[in-house]
């Protein structure tokens, strides 16, 4: 589905409108007869006026979303989903570093469906956006893009969100998802297992509910959990499989390279209880690396990770053997800074084979208790969690955190001689090995005595 843009003017009762949100102010309902409800209206009307024999089209009711994807320096993705087929519009405009907006421009489809992908192009490098798509009711947000990869990456830095594990327990994702917000991130990843079956249409709108406010503002990049194959990748792939590609893919954001692994793989022969990787994923890992600058970071996003030691094994878990074969092929082309990953719920930083990897899987699913005493292990916790990740030229910064915001562990994935110039960046953390093996599994969250609500589901 293809989109254009047009230039058009705005009024500034609309401009307000915008501005408004670009500040944080994001209404999720109107009453009519209010002044809410008037601006409402007028921000629907920014378009020029039309002639009798041009109406305007009718109000779209947004149904999930709306989320951004596909971030680069000059380019973002508008997504959303509407109940009936029609053509989707969207109006994007720059905001300077003192608020102020610039000129407003329509970028709409080409043809009607309900799924929804604007694509917004030419746009400035690590620059402020908001964005409102024409519906009812409003529907709009803000974002960031990617910094210009010509630029000085020591004087452009960006913080990046990695979390997942959020099904069942709505509440609990509710709270992680607040937290994470909070931080001011401009890129998210997620480790997958977004609901427990993807067969169920009111889990997806209950999950696209809970993360509307995170995913109007924070570009989203998510790898397929087992739980996302249940309906054999269908529902997941509608929202966030680019058409015609694979599920495995990579990106550049500054001057980190992201591989997004399917550990999962159908075509693998893998199924929501067992993973598995083929060797076509393989192949394109090892290529893949050798296309990264020696001096960026390579980072790997998977659901089931390379190592992972629940205190409890049971089959289907663990640590997957075809990733840890795809990562041994692709340290021999360039170095793996980390893997983030999920599956287990809990949190789990540690270092093997010269590997340091994550598990991130507190991000609302039921809690589960971690084994401190496995190989490699640095740090356990039975926590709702989530990481931020700081980069600035060489350095990359870490910290996890709880609901609260509260740092439950930092660490150092990159460090050099040269500093940071960016105004206000904090490069200390502490050693990437801090944090010997913990005695004992502190738990931090709502959970801790919750009987599983995923009985009898996919594990």
């Amino acid at each position: 589905m293809g989109s254009e843009a047009i230039d058009r003017p705005v009024s500034i009762a609309c401009r307000k409108w915008r501005l408004a949100a670009a500040r944080g102010y994001r209404p999720r309902m109107f009453r009519p007869g209010t002044l809410l409800a008037g601006c409402a209206l007028a921000t629907l009307s920014c378009s020029p006026a039309r002639t009798a024999s041009a109406p305007p089209p009718p109000p779209e009711t947004v149904q999930l979303g709306p989320w951004l994807a596909d971030p680069g320096p000059r380019q973002m993705t508008v997504a959303w989903t509407t109940r009936d087929p029609l053509a989707g519009r969207v109006e994007v405009e720059s905001v300077d570093a003192q608020g102020k907006p610039g000129p407003v421009r329509l970028v709409q489809e080409r043809g009607a469906t309900v799924d929804h992908r604007v694509q917004l192009q030419e746009l400035n490098p690590g620059q402020r956006y908001t964005f409102q798509i024409a519906g009812d009711p409003v529907a709009h947000g803000s974002f960031i893009t990617a910094p210009d990869p010509a630029a000085d990456p020591f004087a452009h830095p960006f913080t990046v969100l990695v979390y997942g594990d959020n099904r069942t327990n709505g509440g609990d994702h509710a709270l992680v998802v607040r937290a994470a917000e909070a931080q001011g991130a401009q890129l998210a990843l997620h480790t997958g297992d977004m609901v427990v079956n993807a067969k169920d249409q009111r889990a997806w709108a209950r999950w696209f509910d809970v993360e509307r406010d995170l995913l109007s503002t924070t570009p989203l990049v998510p790898t397929v959990g087992n739980h996302e194959i249940t309906d054999q990748g269908v529902t997941y792939s509608r929202h966030f499989k680019t058409p015609g590609g694979l599920p495995y893919h990579a990106f550049d954001y500054g001057n980190v390279h992201i591989q997004v692994l399917d550990s999962f793989e159908i075509q693998a022969g893998a199924d929501p209880h067992t993973g598995a990787v083929s060797d076509a994923q393989k192949a394109w890992a090892e290529a893949d690396a050798k296309s990264v600058p020696a001096d960026h970071h390579l980072w790997m996003l998977v659901h089931q990770g390379p190592y992972t030691h629940p205190m409890q094994m049971r089959g289907g878990h663990g640590g997957l053997p075809g990733v840890r074969e795809l990562i041994s092929m692709v340290q021999k082309v360039h170095p793996v800074e980390a893997v983030f990953a999920g599956h287990e719920h809990f949190y789990e930083r540690g270092e093997q084979d010269g590997l340091r990897y994550f598990v991130l899987g507190g991000g609302g699913a039921p809690l589960e208790d971690p084994d401190p005493s496995g190989s490699g292990v640095k740090l356990v916790l039975k926590a709702l969690s989530f990481a931020t990740l700081d980069v600035c030229g060489c350095h990359v910064t870490g910290a996890t955190k709880d609901i609260a915001g509260r740092i439950l562990d930092s660490y150092t994935l990159s460090d050099c001689d040269q500093p940071c110039t960016a105004p206000g960046f904090a490069a200390a953390a502490a050693p990437a090995d801090a944090g010997a093996p913990i005695v004992g599994i502190p738990t931090v969250g709502t959970q801790q005595n919750q009987p599983s609500a995923d009985a009898g589901a996919a594990p």
